[in-house]
Formats: structure tokens, sequence, C-alpha cells
């Protein structure tokens, strides 16, 4: 939960997501020139938060994003990207 990458794309096979696009912000010694695949389980299993514009959410996600957040204590482990 310490490291921050961004995620310039995804491959879609039948209407489903089965890996990402993401350019690593160590630089361009490692992966393909900073740029790495990551299959859809290791999103699903280690992406703890992303920023998403709000235009390409569908309407659950827009209204779940109307909820008040839930407010980590400052201690807690999975607040240390707050």
């Amino acid at each position: 939960m310490t490291h921050a990458m961004v995620l310039m794309g995804a491959n879609e096979v039948d209407g489903r997501v089965n890996r990402w696009k993401v350019e690593n912000s160590w630089g361009d010694k490692s992966g393909e020139k900073g740029w790495y695949r990551m299959s859809d389980d290791w999103f699903s299993e280690y992406t703890y938060q992303v920023v998403v514009r709000k235009s390409y959410l569908n309407e659950e996600e827009k209204a779940a994003a109307q909820k008040a957040p839930i407010v980590l204590k400052p201690w807690d482990p999975m607040g240390s990207l707050a």
C-alpha cells in the first residue's frame, strides 16, 4: 500500500477485462521500459485504491461513490495511503 502505479489500459476478451497495462514509477530500467502487464487476478488481489474519472463509472458505482466514506484511524495499516 505504499507504492503508486498508473493504469494506462485494459485488455478485454468477451466483454471482460483479463489484463491491465501498468506504468511503474521505478523508471524504464525495470519491466518492459517501465511498463508491465498485470492479470486481472493480480489487480483484484493487490489494488487497494484507485482514482477513476466519474464519466467511466456505471450507475451502481456512481451511487456507491455518493455514500459517506469509512474513516480509518491514523494508525490503521489500511490507511497508509490516505
